[in-house]
């Protein structure tokens, strides 16, 4: 890495690593998008994300990958002895954990107006908002933030639809007012595009809340940053949209990097004992050194061949150290043993499960690995253990949901214009947003509770519930139950519908 690390010490971060970046609106109100200010301006906003914020972003995402700073750690002054470096894994466990529990099930969209449902339902579809989700929270419990554009494109019919594109954090702004509403002013996307042979263009994409305005810097131009096309769209807003993971947007293991380096040097350093005491020092004594040179250095401080360091050296590279007791009035005493250091076994292993347990409990992650986290425990049982998690999922999904929110009313505004005018922003302000915790359940309590609820509920609820353990979709249960109903006729009922149907004809005949 070009950076050096500083591994356990200082802070990570520069001071405004995730901090918004503002703007007052009557000065984005002047702004002209093709003047040299204002190229300079924005050139001042890429410069900050890029110097302060994108390398917090970066070492976030390393730990992903599990290249954790033990990698980066400085290396051992003692050539000889054992450096090993052992990353571990805990912030891609912590980032699925909290993806799966939150999105495991997908979001689901409930609208009373059946146009505005079939829009929603479509929409979706056509993205695989599922997976797109998905691919949004991890970057949420990775980074903390995360950034979709919304986008209009033609289908194989030539009709225009809103497609999602999940947008890269690291390449990624959104410039807000200065007001307590918190409006989005403008979002910027920029990257690099590398030709090959030293030819290079970075490129610049402003998006506002009715136009993009499309920058690019060549190498081989000498005009730098430059306006080179825009064009207007119809979302009505800024259509790159910013969801967060808390109000100070920070990863979902970010707190916790320096126990997760701690759990890292524990591990590398037993790794390190050994390996260490695999290549033990054989120590003989009795012996004397068989170095003549007078001097174990020469003019230029190299080491003398032949000499005292020089034998000292070529013993340590073959694991073995001479102690002399020559002379020895008394006789050589011969003797050889292995160097070993002493390890405390039990203190290492209380210490790095120590270390776990920080980890997981201040990212709110169940230990799956608990004897009393086991498949026989009841379902309410589940729950106590999984109660600190379950508040920190309620609290990420009232964020979350606030982005899928504006997403719905960005999307509108094209559904509008497609011809569906009937919808309105307050119709789709009354979509309701459904989350379901992904944890295990047995099917019988499900079926058991749903049971209880017959005649208390409406139908449609208890398929709701009985979904998860039939994987049918209410809305298709309900309709074949429907469909059975008409093409089944009732069951007649031997002697008892003859005699009624008797009755009946018989009182005809009277009347």
């Amino acid at each position: 890495m070009d950076k050096e690390i500083t591994f356990l010490q200082k802070h990570r971060y520069h001071k405004n690593a995730n901090t918004i970046f503002r703007m007052s609106h009557e000065d984005f109100e002047t702004i002209e998008f093709a003047t040299e200010n204002w190229i300079h301006q924005l050139d001042k906003f890429i410069n900050r994300h890029k110097s302060e914020q994108v390398l917090r972003l970066l070492e976030l995402k390393r730990y992903y990958l599990a290249d954790n700073n033990i990698k980066y750690k400085p290396a051992k002054t003692d050539e000889f002895a054992a450096d090993n470096r052992i990353a571990s894994d805990f912030a891609r466990y912590i980032t699925i954990f909290e993806q799966g529990y939150m999105l495991g099930q997908p979001v689901q969209y409930k609208n009373e107006d059946e146009m505005i449902q079939e829009q929603i339902n479509d929409f979706f579809k056509r993205n695989n908002e599922d997976y797109h989700n998905v691919l949004i929270k991890t970057d949420l419990s990775i980074y903390g933030r995360a950034y979709e554009l919304l986008t209009t494109v033609l289908d194989e019919t030539g009709s225009a639809y809103v497609k999602l594109v999940k947008l890269n954090p690291e390449q990624t702004f959104i410039v807000y007012d200065d007001t307590t509403d918190n409006n989005s002013l403008f979002g910027v996307y920029y990257y690099t595009l590398d030709y090959g042979d030293g030819i290079r263009k970075d490129f610049v994409n402003v998006y506002t809340a009715d136009m993009v305005y499309m920058y690019v810097n060549s190498n081989q131009e000498e005009k730098g940053l430059h306006l080179y096309d825009s064009d207007d769209h119809v979302f009505d807003g800024v259509p790159i949209n910013e969801f967060a993971n808390n109000e100070d947007r920070t990863g979902a293991y970010e707190p916790v990097l320096d126990s997760i380096d701690a759990y890292d040097l524990s591990q590398s350093e037993l790794a390190n004992f050994q390996q260490d005491a695999m290549d033990a020092i054989l120590m003989i004594t009795g012996n004397p050194y068989t170095g003549t040179a007078p001097n174990d250095l020469d003019e230029d401080g190299n080491v003398v061949p032949n000499s005292k360091l020089a034998v000292s050296l070529a013993f340590k590279r073959a694991r073995i150290m001479i102690m002399d007791d020559n002379p020895n009035p008394n006789g050589s005493t011969p003797d050889a043993k292995y160097l070993v250091k002493e390890y405390d076994t039990e203190g290492a292993e209380t210490y790095k499960q120590r270390l776990v347990n920080d980890i997981l409990r201040f990212t709110f992650t169940p230990d799956t690995l608990d004897a009393n986290f086991s498949g026989t425990q009841s379902g309410e049982a589940m729950k106590y253990k999984l109660m600190a998690a379950d508040n920190r999922r309620v609290m990420q999904q009232r964020l979350f949901e606030k982005g899928l929110m504006r997403r719905l009313r960005l999307a509108v505004n094209i559904w509008r214009i497609k011809g569906n005018d009937s919808i309105a922003y307050d119709q789709i302000n009354n979509t309701n947003v459904i989350f379901t915790a992904n944890v295990p359940k047995s099917d019988s309590e499900i079926v058991a509770l749903a049971s209880q609820l017959v005649g208390q509920v409406s139908d449609e609820t208890l398929f709701e519930i009985l979904s998860t353990v039939t994987g049918v979709d209410p809305d298709v249960e309900l309709a074949r139950i429907k469909e059975e109903a008409e093409e089944t006729p009732v069951p007649r009922r031997p002697g008892v519908d003859v005699i009624e149907d008797d009755q009946e004809e018989g009182n005809e005949e009277i009347s």
